[in-house]
């Protein structure tokens, strides 16, 4: 016999911002890099890795309302200028995923926790990497 689920079941954040990014960019976006010609010919290539947040606001029965989720992402470009330029777009694809809903989820808000920054990539690299971190905070739909 299952026994019921008395907590709610939140949605999978980095699916979210993934999917968002997908229809709304022309970018190939994952949470894992493509890995060798595949990762090439992906650029410019968004990586989304949750990496931390937790869920808040409890009710008086014990539930928990909604998920503070901290996303990080990760453009690569084939240049600095291109990874700048597809950054800016990638902040504007998460940013307006607020007051929508997607993948099992509603988006009550987004922030930006650290703006965009180069992120060094391997030696010898022609790939250029500039990551932030933003925070959403979502319910189940």
């Amino acid at each position: 016999m299952t026994t019921p689920l008395t907590a709610l079941v939140f949605p999978d954040v980095e699916e979210m911002v993934v999917n968002q990014i997908l229809d709304v960019l022309t970018y190939e976006a994952a949470t894992v890099r493509p890995e060798g010609d595949a990762f090439t010919e992906a650029l410019p290539f968004v990586q989304v890795s949750r990496i931390g947040g937790t869920r808040v606001t409890s009710t008086l029965e014990g539930r928990r309302l909604h998920d503070d989720a901290r996303i990080s992402l990760d453009v690569y470009a084939a240049s600095r200028v291109g990874a700048t330029d597809a950054m800016a777009r990638v902040r504007a694809a998460v940013e307006q995923m607020q007051g929508t809903s997607r993948n099992g989820g509603y988006v009550l808000r987004t922030w930006e926790e650290t703006g965009p920054a180069v992120r060094p990539e391997e030696p010898n690299s022609n790939v250029t990497r500039i990551g932030y971190t933003a925070g959403l905070r979502v319910r189940p739909a």
